[in-house]
Formats: C-alpha cells, sequence, structure tokens
C-alpha cells in the first residue's frame, strides 16, 4: 500500500481512505469498488448497531441544483432524515420567517420599480441582485443598474460601505444585528402616520390590531439609540417607503446570520405588508419558481428529488428546532448530550463544514467523535483533512449534466448544463457514485435512474419539455406569472383565493409561530453578538466583528486560484480609523483578532468603509492552502443562536483586536 500526504492545492485523482488518527494527513489511494465496499461496511454497522437515523447527512450552499439533490434519494432509502447542513447559514433562516408569515420567500420586480431599498445585501459583489430571479428585460447583467438608468432610487443599509452602497444614492449605515429593531421603527411610522396600505390589511392581513399595539413601543427615537441611524433618517424612510407605489425591498443573506435574524426577517416581512408591498408590480413578488414555493419542474414533488418517503425515522432537530430541522449545531448538540439520541456517522457532499459554521474547534472536536465520516468533494479541504475517513473525488461542473431553475417575470426559465468533458482520473459523478453506492449494498431496486442523463430526465420531465429537447435548446421558459395572486388562487395548492398561511392571509400575528411556543409577534431581542445583547461580554470585547462577501471568492472557495490570490492575496480585517487609533494600529499591519471562542490572524486595513465600533473580518479563509490560523469563524459563538433557525451570530460577534 502507497502512502500519499496530498499536494493540497490539486484536486483528487481517486477515492483516499484515512490512514492513522484523523487529522493525521496521510491517505492510501484505493479503488471505487474498495471504496463501496468500506462505505457499506460501516454504514450497516452503524444502522444494525444504532438505528438509521443516527446518520447525518450534509450538502452545501445550493448553488448547483446537484446540491440539494445529490445522494438524497440514497439517504431516504438507508432510513435517514438528518439532512443537517449549511440551511442555517443561508437563506433558510429567512424562508421560515417569510413562508409562516406570507407564505412565499419573495423576489424584487425590479423591471419595474420605482424605488430599491437593499438592505444587509451586496448584489454587486455577489453578482445576484435578488434571490433565484432571471432579469434581462433592459438587456444589462444588473437590473439595479438599469432601474437607475431609469431614475429609480437606490437606497442601501448596510454596516459596511459596501460595492452596491458606492453605487446607491443613499447609504444608511447601521450597526450588525439589530435590522429588527429599524424594521419595527418603521412599522411604528407608517401605523402611527396612518400611511399604511388600509385595504390590503382589512382584507388579506390576520391579527392587524394586536400587531399596531405591538409596534407602538418602536419609535423612532428608541430605535435611534439601539441602530445608530437618526430617528429623522427612520422617519423619512419609512414614509418614502410606504408612499412609493412601486417599491422593492430587497433583504440579504447577511440578516440570516445574526441570533435574532428569524424575527427581524419577519419584521421586515410583516412592513411589507402593512405598506400592501406584495405580490404587486413594481414590489416584492412571487414570481413562478421562487424558491420555497411549489415550482413549475419539482410540481407534486415539493420536498425535492427524494422519492422514498421516510415514515419512521426521528429527525434529531425536532424537539429543539420543530421548524428549522435541516441546521447543524442542533445536531452537534445531540452529539454533546445523546438527546434525543447520540448521531454516529456524517456524510458530506460539496461542503466544507468545519469551515463554514461558526465555532470551529467545537465543530471539529465534537464531529470527530463520530464512527464514521465520508466526504465527496474536489479537493482534500479542511473538513475531509481533519474529519474524513474516506474521500471520495467529486467532478467539477464541466464534466457532468446540471440544471437550474430560475424564477422570471414571464413564467419560468430551465437551464440545463451539459458536461464539456468526460469526467478526469478516476472521477466519477455524484449520481453515478449515488447510484454504484446503493446497488453495492442492495438498495438500488426500483431507483428513478440509473444514470445521469435518466436523473436529469427525472427531474425536468414536470416541465413538459424532454432531455433531448433541452439538449436542443438547454434554456426553455416555462410556466406564465401573473401579479397579485393572491386575490385569483394563484399562490395556493388547493386554487382558493388568499395567501399560502394556516389561514390564507398575511399572518401578522405569526400562528406556527405561537404553536410552536415562539413569539407570534416580531419583536425585538438583541442578537447575543451585540453589546446590548451581552453587556459583560461586550466589556472585555468592545468591537462588533461583522462579515460581508468579497468581490474575488465565494464563501471559503476559490482560495487556491493563483489568479484571484494575486488580487486578494491574503485575510484581512478592516477598521475604522478611528477605532485602529484607539488601538495603535496601522494600515498593513499584522493582527490578532481575538473574542471569547477563539482567535484568528489577519493583515489590517484602516478604512472608513467601516463603521466606528464594527470590525469586518474577512471570512473563509482556513483550508489546508491558506495562512495558518486564519479562519474568521474560530471567533464565532455556535451555542447561543437564534432559537428558532439556529443561526449563529457570524454577522455580529464580540471581539477585538490587537498586534500580532
Amino acid at each position: 500500500t502507497e502512502i500519499y500526504t496530498l499536494s493540497l492545492h490539486d484536486a483528487l485523482p481517486i477515492s483516499m481512505k484515512r490512514v492513522g488518527e484523523r487529522g493525521s494527513g496521510q491517505w492510501e489511494a484505493i479503488s471505487w469498488e474498495e471504496a463501496y465496499q468500506f462505505i457499506g461496511e460501516e454504514l450497516a454497522k452503524i444502522k444494525d448497531t444504532y438505528g438509521a437515523q443516527t446518520l447525518l447527512y450534509t450538502n452545501g450552499a445550493p448553488v448547483q441544483n446537484i446540491v440539494r439533490n445529490a445522494f438524497c434519494e440514497f439517504y431516504a432509502r438507508y432510513g435517514t432524515n438528518n439532512m443537517v447542513g449549511a440551511p442555517n447559514l443561508c437563506f433558510v433562516p429567512r424562508l421560515v420567517a417569510l413562508k409562516t408569515t406570507y407564505g412565499f420567500r419573495d423576489e424584487e420586480d425590479y423591471n419595474n420599480t420605482d424605488l430599491i431599498i437593499c438592505w444587509a445585501g451586496n448584489p454587486f459583489a455577489s453578482l445576484r441582485p435578488g434571490a433565484y430571479m432571471c432579469y434581462e428585460k433592459h438587456g444589462s447583467a444588473s437590473p439595479i443598474l438599469d432601474a437607475k438608468e431609469r431614475g429609480v432610487k437606490l437606497i442601501v443599509i448596510d454596516p459596511i460601505f459596501t460595492e452596491t452602497a458606492a453605487k446607491a444614492d443613499q447609504y444608511i449605515p447601521i450597526k450588525p444585528g439589530t435590522d429588527g429593531a429599524l424594521a419595527n421603527a418603521m412599522a411604528n411610522v407608517v401605523l402611527s402616520e396612518d400611511l399604511y396600505d388600509h385595504e390590503f390589511v382589512e382584507t388579506w392581513c390576520h391579527g392587524f390590531d394586536e400587531y399596531r399595539e405591538c409596534m407602538e413601543q418602536y419609535t423612532p427615537e428608541w430605535a435611534e439609540g439601539i441602530t445608530g441611524v437618526p430617528a429623522d433618517t427612520i422617519r423619512e424612510l419609512a414614509r418614502l417607503y410606504a408612499t412609493t407605489e412601486r417599491a422593492a425591498l430587497h433583504e440579504g443573506n447577511s440578516l440570516a446570520l445574526h441570533s435574532n435574524c428569524v424575527q427581524a426577517v419577519r419584521s421586515i416581512g410583516c412592513l411589507r405588508a402593512i405598506c400592501g408591498k406584495l405580490d404587486k408590480e413594481g414590489c416584492n413578488c412571487c414570481f413562478p419558481n421562487v424558491v420555497g414555493h411549489p415550482v413549475p419542474v419539482e410540481a407534486g414533488n415539493p420536498t425535492g428529488i427524494k422519492t422514498t418517503v421516510v415514515a419512521d425515522a426521528v429527525n434529531v432537530n425536532t424537539t429543539r428546532y420543530p421548524l428549522f430541522l435541516n441546521g447543524l449545531p442542533g445536531a452537534l448538540d445531540a452529539i454533546e448530550t445523546g438527546d434525543p439520541y447520540t448521531p454516529r456517522g456524517l456524510m458530506g457532499y460539496h461542503t466544507n463544514t468545519i469551515m463554514a459554521q461558526g465555532d470551529y474547534h467545537r465543530n471539529r472536536d465534537l464531529l470527530r467523535t463520530l464512527d464514521f465520516i465520508c466526504y465527496t468533494d474536489i479537493f482534500m479541504t479542511e473538513t475531509c483533512e481533519q474529519l474524513a475517513d474516506i474521500v471520495l473525488p467529486d467532478v467539477t461542473w464541466a464534466e457532468r449534466y446540471d440544471y437550474r431553475t430560475y424564477p422570471h417575470h414571464d413564467g419560468a426559465i430551465v437551464a440545463m448544463r451539459q458536461p464539456a468533458i468526460e469526467p478526469l482520473y478516476d472521477c466519477k459523478t455524484p449520481y453515478a457514485m449515488e447510484y454504484e453506492l446503493a446497488t453495492s449494498m442492495g438498495m438500488a431496486e426500483g431507483y428513478p435512474w440509473t444514470t445521469d442523463e435518466e436523473f436529469i430526465q427525472y427531474a425536468l420531465g414536470p416541465s413538459g419539455v424532454s432531455f433531448e429537447e433541452y439538449k436542443k435548446n438547454p434554456v426553455q421558459l416555462v410556466g406564465t406569472n401573473e401579479y397579485k395572486k393572491y386575490e385569483t388562487g394563484g399562490l395556493r395548492a388547493d386554487g382558493e383565493p388568499g395567501f399560502d398561511t394556516a389561514n390564507g392571509k398575511v399572518l401578522l400575528v405569526n400562528l406556527p409561530f405561537g404553536k410552536n411556543g415562539y413569539d407570534p409577534l416580531p419583536n425585538y431581542v438583541p442578537a447575543f453578538g451585540t453589546p446590548e445583547g451581552s453587556p459583560e461580554l461586550a466589556e472585555q470585547y468592545p468591537l462588533i466583528g461583522t462579515n460581508r462577501r468579497t468581490v474575488h471568492y465565494v464563501h471559503y472557495k476559490y482560495r487556491n486560484n493563483p489568479y484571484l490570490r494575486e488580487n486578494h492575496p491574503e485575510p484581512e480585517l478592516s477598521l475604522n480609523p478611528a477605532d485602529a487609533a484607539e488601538r495603535n494600529l496601522k494600515d498593513g499591519d499584522a493582527v490578532k483578532a481575538v473574542s471569547h471562542r477563539g482567535e484568528a490572524r489577519f493583515t489590517l486595513r484602516v478604512s472608513e468603509r467601516v463603521m466606528p465600533g464594527v470590525a469586518w473580518v474577512d471570512g473563509g479563509w482556513g483550508n489546508p492552502w491558506d495562512e495558518p490560523g486564519s479562519n474568521m469563524n474560530a471567533l464565532v459563538d455556535n451555542v447561543t443562536r437564534d432559537p428558532i433557525s439556529q443561526s449563529p451570530d457570524i454577522s455580529s460577534f464580540l471581539m477585538d483586536v490587537v498586534k500580532a
């Protein structure tokens, strides 16, 4: 047997089985047959000894549909429903807030709007102006720039002066983690000045009187002390939004990364509702194929590609997080406490678990106690290196089929990607791995596909377009769209007018929240990672750390790309000049960020793009090919988290900065 110490800049060419202790960095190359046998034996041992539900599985951000779909049928047939990956880090906490309030996650109708408020998002760095919406009406890459050319006003709310803020007509800096306070104060103005949409509220909203009474306490003067936004600015913003007939309010993913995030997004959703800005031209709409709403491609199969129902498996998060089952922090609690049972295994695809989640050391140490861990990835990431017993080599996007569906103002866009080359080396596509592993374990009878092509046909068949037709024309428009679908039954599966909620109305008083023991009103509670939320901790760690996407990288990916590294070569931490001077630090210093959870090293950038009292911390570093000790998530607490969505305070955590 030849023992490998891999060059971590190179893609994995073959399956690798760990030799020695976890984290030792030594591997032996094995064949696919050996890999399937090893995985099958380990999974059978877990199932026979502890039960199938003790296997956790995790997929990464669904930037490609294969990430959502790969291995899901396999896990269902095995008997586990414990998907505990990255949803608590992405849009899903916002989805929980909005779906339980009005039944869908909205998209901004930038093509027809007269006002854009971009809140905690930076689309000019992410190149995604909304959630998944496909815009092309005006012919350029950014509908926001097209809107500005039409004279539309752009307002940006963010602790950081982002690339998007640089294009704005008005920039409103706000203290991290206080967005719910601002939204409630805006609602206070709208209600006290009688600017709300009476007809919409009376016809389509539930609990308005109780909600209005709740909002009375959240005055602009109160919010100024919490958010740092002047009371007069809050009033002007609220009036402008309420009185602009066609106004789009985009809330970004940064809002999903506070320990008070779900109620903050609820506050924004309720603000949209009382102003009558839902599914109306130029506002926030439920276009076809909005994530979380029944879609043309997967109609009749709303839970995804999985076809086998896991009837008797108890999800590891059922008792702690009944409205949010798919988060890793709750599963870590179960590993630590054995409640409701102790997970025993983990399989991961396209995700760098211990890099992505807050509290790096806790994640690593708890996951290392599992009996068996398997990851599938392109590179030997930090997670693979530190945790995996076996790593399966994935193909790149250019070596496989995939598809994506996008909301569109005329219907929905379905786009199929075709492979440019055959898989290199000894790599296989995830669908091939899945079917072959299921076959080796005797679980493949009646599988709904056997090849990648059959899977794509299976997934896209409900669109009414065949696989061969997609090969000839990979981008197709399907379905239709109309505004105010709540009037015509277009938002509900039963075809009745109303919203897709418990009683068909916008739930200003949230019935599912009340049923599950959460506050049914969007009251403001300070985030743990703010001075108001942790006053004693703030005495030792006076800065609020926050993370924002940089233009060069995506999450923790691409830092082993030499060209991108030339443009952004090292992890950076930015401080306002006043905060840097107070600490006797200057631009370019090597600094150490410290928190009650750990520390990390960065290069300092002194910049007025950052509010005083805030540290903009460059996240995503810390893979084996990066500088050691530069993982921002070593600073973040994931023990104290959002009580509904398990979200840690990645966008607001208490810290300080010292010279390294």
